[in-house]
């Protein structure tokens, strides 16, 4: 498997000793050389983007030039791939102490046993205690956006340490609305769907009106904002989850709707699962004037707009008006602590979670990768700073987040075998919309795939033992 090159922190903090010869540096070089350093090996899921982990990079400079008998050293691994390089490191003997995985691998880490049958990972929350500061850092567990916490807690106990979160908003072109004499964007898919109307029927308009990509992350907003669950068991937050539910009264009415949109001709469809960049470019090149994704993408519509000559505006993404709204779930990682490491080790592998998740870290995180930022104290930092006034989507995205209940249907599944059955909705939507499959039939099948997915897993992927690559599959983008 592709790994990138490790990358150690500690070799930085040397290079600047190394060149400044303070007196300062000089004593701390001295504590270090009579103290024991303590090695933190931290894997940390790494992304196509341009620099995407340079200030978590940064950041573990800093926190060991702040404690110099600590060295956290650093190791991207490509975020796919991270799951199954955990478990080759355990059968060598050589685990991480602390490893990052995407939130669709939630239950592959919670899943991962050590060689001796035990839980390779143990609570975040449990090695925390009660404890107000570890080393120097404040512990700052109750000051992350509850929303995003509460998706990697099980039975009120919070198993790993959020560092990144992401939602999907809808993107307007209001030049395009103020020609259709649209006042504000749209809130429902009813309001979604009148607007598409008054657009379409422009004498100069686009053809359609809206795009998104065929991606499972829609599904699992859609179903979520109407209160269903996609699993038994709350979505797998209150016991494993051991049966699929694809065909649920909420998936059908989404499914449907957008069926009805596509039919109509509102909505535009590549013909291609999960092409983002088709509906990018629809709406960039003012073919459709609507698009959802992600809200990380808000500046750069706004640039793109500007470079066209048309207004783009960010809104929550639509719900279905005709139900009781429960809001939205949200992507991103977590940082899992290995179980059984002393004292000292796992005291310095907490204390750098608290570190990165600062008021100050988390808001230049968030100025760094878009990323929404993690810390309620740090959204204040920004909101204080002008900043989203000057970016106005991650500010619509928190308010959506904000709205959201932490209910187990609110905050989305937790599943074995998650990537693959998500896939089966794909797959399906795309046969109702390219071949006109029937939804109720279509999406039944579906759901017995999916079953049969999860029914694998959970008889080959749970317990100690050796485990095939399939347990460990995470796709591109959950």
């Amino acid at each position: 498997m592709r790994r990138f090159r490790a990358l150690t922190a500690s070799l930085m903090t040397l290079a600047v000793a190394l060149s400044l010869i303070t007196a300062e540096s000089l004593t701390s070089a001295s504590a270090s050389a009579h103290g024991r350093t303590t090695v933190i090996k931290v894997w940390l899921a790494d992304y196509p983007f341009p620099g995407y982990l340079d200030q978590r990079l940064q950041l573990a400079e800093e926190f060991n030039q702040k404690y110099p008998r600590y060295q956290v050293e650093i190791e991207a691994v490509y975020h796919t791939e991270l799951p199954a390089e955990v478990y080759r490191a355990v059968q060598e003997g050589n685990p991480p102490d602390v490893a990052n995985y995407y939130y669709n691998a939630t239950q592959i880490a919670r899943d991962m046993r050590a060689k001796n049958g035990r839980p390779l990972f143990v609570s975040v929350e449990q090695a925390i205690g009660n404890r107000k500061k570890i080393l120097d850092e404040k512990v700052v567990l109750r000051d992350l956006v509850p929303h995003f916490a509460s998706y990697y807690e099980y039975r009120g106990d919070m198993m790993s340490m959020p560092v990144t979160a992401m939602t999907s908003l809808v993107y307007a072109n209001t030049t395009i609305l103020d020609a259709a004499g649209l006042s504000q964007v749209p809130r429902t898919w009813q309001e979604l769907e009148r607007a598409c109307a008054a657009i379409t029927a422009l004498p100069d308009g686009p053809q359609h009106c809206v795009t998104w990509p065929n991606h499972n992350w829609f599904f699992q907003q859609a179903v979520a904002q109407q209160g269903g669950h996609l699993t038994n068991n709350g979505n797998g937050r209150y016991a494993r989850a051991t049966r699929t539910n694809l065909l649920s009264r909420e998936m059908l009415e989404y499914v449907t709707w957008w069926q009805r949109m596509h039919e109509a001709g509102y909505y535009q469809y590549s013909g291609v699962p999960e092409d983002w960049g088709s509906s990018f470019e629809a709406f960039v090149g003012q073919q459709v004037a609507f698009t959802f994704d992600s809200a990380n993408q808000g500046d750069t519509f706004v640039e793109f707009g500007r470079q066209s000559g048309f207004e783009v505006a960010a809104g929550e993404l639509p719900y279905n008006g005709q139900a009781r709204r429960h809001g939205n779930v949200n992507s991103g990682d977590s940082l899992f602590l290995r179980a059984g490491l002393d004292r000292r080790t796992q005291d310095g592998a907490l204390a750098f979670m608290q570190f990165v998740n600062s008021p100050e870290n988390s808001a230049g995180w968030h100025q760094s990768s878009s990323y929404l930022p993690m810390n309620r104290k740090s959204v204040d930092l920004l909101e204080r700073a002008g900043w989203f006034a000057d970016h106005p989507a991650p500010g619509v995205a928190l308010d959506q987040i904000a709205a959201s209940r932490n209910s187990s249907a609110g905050l989305g599944m937790v599943t074995g075998a998650f990537d693959a059955i998500q896939n089966e909705m794909v797959v399906a939507m795309d046969d109702v919309l390219v071949r006109g499959a029937n939804p109720w039939w279509r999406f039944k099948q579906a759901d017995a795939n999916a079953q049969r997915l999860l029914n694998t897993y959970n008889r080959e992927c749970i317990g100690p033992g050796l485990r095939d690559a399939e347990c460990f599959r995470v796709g591109m983008w959950g």
